[in-house]
Order: C-alpha cells, then sequence, then structure tokens
C-alpha cells in the first residue's frame, strides 16, 4: 500500500512537471510588432517582433500583395490610409500586429528633376499605334495644385497646347469636345505655350455643349508652372502644374486632354487618343 502511494505520487509529480513545461511554451514570448517610414509612395517597414521563426505582411492595398521578409519596403500605389498586418509565427503560435499606414505621397517639385514621379502611377498612356507626339502622362493631386508629368516623342516641344479639362464630371454640361464622343464636357480651356513665363490663357466655358463661347479668367503666368522640357532615354519630358483654385468648385475628380499644337495651329500630338467611339477624357482623382 506504501509502494503504491508513492508511485503514484511519482507520476502525478511527473504529471504536474510535464503540464507545466506545456504552459510555458504556450505562454512564449511571442510578439509581433512593427514601425514603418514613409517616403512618398515608398515605405520601409522596421519588424520589432520578438519570439517569432517567421512572418507574414498584409500591406492592405492590393488583393494578394505581401511578404514573407522580415523588415520589407513596399510601394503603396495611391493616397490613402491603409491597414497593414504583421503575422509573426514560431510553429503552432501566431501574433498579428495591426496598424494605419497614411500614405501621402511624393512632395511634387516643378523644377525637372523628375524623380520625385518615380512612384506614381501613369494615368494614361497612348495605344503604341496611335501617332502622335505625346505618348503617356502621370498626375499627382495636392491640397493646392493639380501636377502632371508628361512624356513624348523627341519631337514633342509644347510650344503650343490646348488641355481641356472638366471640372464638375458632367459630360453634358461645358464645350462637347467631337474627338471624344464617349465623354469630355470641357469646362476650362488652358491655351498656350507650355512655358514659365508663358503668355497663355485659362478660359472658362458659358453657353450650351455645342457653343464655342469662352471668356478669360486669368493666365498661365498666375497660375501655372512649367518646367523645361528635357531629353531622358530617348524621351521628351515635361512636369506642370495648375493651381486647384483656378478651376472653380471642384468635386472628386477631373477629367481632362492634352493637345500639342504646331505654329498653324494644327494638333500634333494628344492624349488620350481620339477618334473613336470609346474616346474620352482621362480621370484623375483629387
Amino acid at each position: 500500500m506504501k509502494k503504491n502511494i508513492v508511485y503514484l505520487s511519482g507520476v502525478l509529480f511527473l504529471f504536474i512537471t510535464v503540464s507545466a513545461c506545456k504552459k510555458d511554451k504556450t505562454d512564449s514570448n511571442l510578439k509581433s510588432v512593427f514601425s514603418y517610414v514613409a517616403d512618398g509612395f515608398r515605405v520601409t517597414f522596421t519588424n520589432f517582433s520578438s519570439g517569432a521563426k517567421t512572418y507574414h505582411w498584409d500591406f492592405g492595398d492590393k488583393t494578394g500583395d505581401s511578404s514573407t521578409l522580415k523588415s520589407p519596403q513596399h510601394i503603396f500605389s495611391q493616397k490613402g490610409d491603409f491597414l497593414v498586418s504583421l503575422t509573426a509565427t514560431n510553429g503552432d503560435q501566431t501574433s498579428v500586429f495591426t496598424d494605419t499606414v497614411t500614405i501621402i505621397g511624393p512632395n511634387i517639385r516643378i523644377d525637372g528633376d523628375f524623380s520625385d514621379w518615380e512612384y506614381v502611377d501613369y494615368v494614361h498612356v497612348n495605344d503604341e499605334n496611335f501617332g502622335g507626339t505625346i505618348r503617356a502622362i502621370k498626375a499627382f493631386t495636392t491640397a493646392q495644385d493639380i501636377n502632371f508629368y508628361v512624356e513624348g516623342t523627341p519631337d514633342m516641344k509644347l510650344e503650343l497646347i490646348d488641355m481641356f479639362i472638366d471640372t464638375d464630371n458632367n459630360p453634358a454640361t461645358g464645350y462637347s469636345v467631337g474627338d471624344y464622343p464617349a465623354g469630355s464636357g470641357m469646362d476650362y480651356l488652358l491655351e498656350g505655350p507650355a512655358a514659365s513665363p508663358g503668355w497663355g490663357s485659362v478660359y472658362v466655358h458659358s453657353g450650351a455643349p455645342a457653343d464655342w463661347v469662352f471668356n478669360t479668367v486669368s493666365s498661365f503666368d498666375a497660375e501655372m508652372i512649367f518646367s523645361a522640357i528635357k531629353p531622358v532615354s530617348g524621351k521628351n519630358i515635361i512636369e506642370f502644374s495648375i493651381k486647384k483654385s483656378t478651376l472653380g468648385s471642384l468635386k472628386g475628380f477631373i477629367n481632362f486632354a492634352l493637345v500639342e499644337l504646331n505654329s498653324g495651329w494644327s494638333a500634333i500630338g494628344r492624349i488620350p487618343q481620339s477618334g473613336t467611339p470609346e474616346s474620352k477624357f482621362i480621370a484623375v482623382q483629387l
């Protein structure tokens, strides 16, 4: 009887010891946490997790866009607040840390240094079979300005431009541009040389959609800034900005088209491509 008591006591001690070991393993120091530094659209994440062997990042901006690196970099595609999650794992244990990452985008300067446009997506690229001097365009908006980056052929000079802008997002108002039957409605016309200083003017449309009636509201010198055109890798590139206040009361986005004219006022370049039933102005979120 005494031996049985001793034996049972030993089994009980062993059970308690094993149970305690399992509890210590479950209550490990596994913890997920990170910090980040945003440089325009590029974000560098620093992983401060402890007790982990593997990691999984969900950046919250694109379906399936993730990483298993410990401390990755990620390029976001737009401004906004994104819920980023880091899951740290050790065996069958996981720890999840989620934080809001705020992206305000790059600090665009109209100075002829185009490096600040590196991670800004194109809003439109013309079909390679569509001719003309203008090939592609990017846009990025701030609280005060709408900024544009334009790529063209070596023949793109932009000595004269027409820029058509629909500001009220209603193609049934403003001038109806026949080259864009799927959607135009030009409320503002910007016409003149793409140069600083320049004599160009900003006009606002009045009258019916078929009436070519525009009134001058301001000048390029007062409302716009242009860089010089520079050759880069076989392309000519320019950047310029327009003050938002020039364009009246704006909503969530604008729609636009840009045309290059020669000295005889004939179009030699255009974005987006025109003349098809599907042709319409390019939308830019503000």
